[in-house]
């Protein structure tokens, strides 16, 4: 890679987007944890005098039952407070708002970071930005409980790691940092994402995405080397490599150009996820055999996820391959670690059975199948 000296000072003083330093007490510090009286009020009445445990079972209840809501917005990271007094929020905003009142309950209670393949999404042609996935994890003598947005797409076989608060914090504020860039407040978009590099420097992602504000304000200097900077602190991180490609192309800088578009190329054709989003893509257009040859690379490459195996089953029966589509969902049910997706892969097998699709059952995959009705066998393709 091309080695360069990074001046890490000159990016994080704001000087080369708002024509002067930012202050440090002009940095924002947002209530993200706090709980007004209302709130601490309804929580002192869940099961009192329970314990901890208890009491955030009793929350989790609460919450089902639609005591208080909340719908899913991924443009909205918000305080606890905000969370719950507008009734929507991301998945930040979700868990900050239960880490908030799980604590309140006396209940452990921590961030915890899944290693989902990163969202990449457009902000403008010549850049990406970084989210990552983010839940809440309560351990205690019964076991370790996991509290997501969405519980049933949660899937544990993603790498997790716990996340300090100041690192969580770090996510919220760089989240916040990309909705006010998206809303044209460039002064508060670099507000929010200093301060999120203030308490996490070390982070390759926040580094990303200072440069992807860099980039939309055409301060392509700054932008070049904040992506650098995100690359020394993470060889391996794609979404830098891909924004300086662009960002070089846009220059005619073509030899650096070209190098990060081979480096980038490298990462994705390696990287098995990146091969799942493109072959559930081709899938999407129809495009059955392309679909097929980019799965059977993922699987190659890592055979343990479930989704591989039920994205191949589906490219293998739309193409009339039955005993191919019927081994991987077997597979896909397999593999599987959480009952919603294990019901959905059960309820293909069944269907295959029914009409004698797939050849004989593998004794090795014998499994016990419930009886349905006959259905038609186009309904094997009525849900992801």
């Amino acid at each position: 890679m091309p080695t360069t000296h990074i001046e890490t000072s000159w990016l994080l003083s704001g000087a080369v987007l708002l024509g002067e330093p930012l202050e440090r007490a002009s940095l924002p510090d947002d209530p993200i944890l706090a709980l007004p009286e209302d709130m601490q009020a309804y929580l002192s009445q869940l099961a009192p005098g329970a314990s901890p445990d208890n009491r955030l079972q009793a929350l989790l209840k609460a919450f089902q039952r639609r005591e208080f809501t909340v719908e899913y917005d991924a443009q909205a990271t918000l305080t606890a407070e905000e969370t719950y007094r507008q009734q929507k929020g991301n998945c930040m905003a979700f868990t900050v708002m239960m880490v908030a009142m799980a604590r309140e309950l006396g209940a452990n209670a921590y961030f915890n970071q899944v290693e989902v393949p990163p969202v990449w999404e457009h902000e403008e042609p010549q850049t990406f930005v970084v989210y990552r996935h983010i839940n809440m994890v309560s351990e205690s003598a019964r076991g370790r409980r996991v509290v997501d947005f969405n519980l049933a797409a949660y899937d544990p076989i993603y790498d997790q790691r716990e996340l300090s608060d100041a690192e969580a914090f770090a996510q919220y504020y760089s989240n916040r940092g990309i909705e006010w860039m998206r809303q044209g407040s460039q002064a508060e978009a670099f507000r929010y994402m200093r301060k999120a590099l203030m308490l996490h420097p070390g982070s390759a992602d926040l580094w990303a995405n200072l440069g992807a504000l860099y980039s939309r304000n055409q301060k392509f200097d700054a932008a070049e080397q904040s992506y650098l900077q995100a690359l020394q602190l993470d060889t391996q991180h794609a979404i830098s490599m891909s924004n300086l490609e662009r960002l070089y192309r846009k220059g005619e800088r073509i030899a650096l150009a070209d190098y990060y578009a081979e480096r980038a190329r490298y990462h994705r054709e390696h990287n098995p996820y990146y091969l799942y989003y493109q072959a559930r893509n081709a899938y999407e257009h129809g495009d059955y055999l392309s679909a097929k040859k980019q799965l059977k690379r993922a699987i190659w490459q890592y055979k343990g996820d479930h989704r591989f195996h039920f994205l191949m089953g589906l490219a293998s029966f739309r193409l009339g391959d039955y005993q191919d589509s019927r081994d991987h969902f077997f597979e896909a049910f397999h593999h599987a670690n959480n009952s919603p997706a294990r019901g959905v892969y059960l309820r293909k097998l069944e269907l295959m059975d029914q009409q004698g699709l797939g050849g004989q059952q593998d004794k090795r995959s014998r499994v016990q199948w419930r009886t349905s009705r006959p259905v038609n066998p186009s309904n094997l393709l009525d849900r992801w």
